[in-house]
């Protein structure tokens, strides 16, 4: 679009150029205009599918009897099973590390 801009710019009549200048201003801004909103749409995309994985991680843990899990969007609940995982991971790292040193 640039380019095009410009290329028309440099073949317009000069009492024309005003003119020209204002419709490339007002094309700029509604793609400008455009590429905000698909960003939008798209951050809210993404938003959603991550929603959606941390509703499949909790029911998964649910079913699988891990206490503290269960569905829920409640920011608090939230945080309280994201450090409950970070703890499980420990854990695991810990008793990893445990076994190698006996290997």
């Amino acid at each position: 679009m640039f380019h095009r801009h410009k290329e028309a710019q440099q073949s317009c009549k000069p009492h024309n150029l005003p003119i020209l200048k204002a419709a490339q201003h007002r094309e700029l801004e509604a793609m400008e205009q455009r590429i905000q909103e698909e960003q939008r749409l798209m951050d809210e995309k993404i938003v959603f599918e991550l929603d959606q994985k941390v509703v499949d991680q909790q029911s998964t843990l649910e079913k699988a009897g891990v206490s503290g899990f269960y569905i829920t969007t409640n920011p608090q609940e939230l945080i309280l099973q994201m450090n409950l995982l970070e703890l499980i991971r420990k854990l695991q790292q810990k008793e990893s590390q445990s076994e190698s040193s006996y290997s």
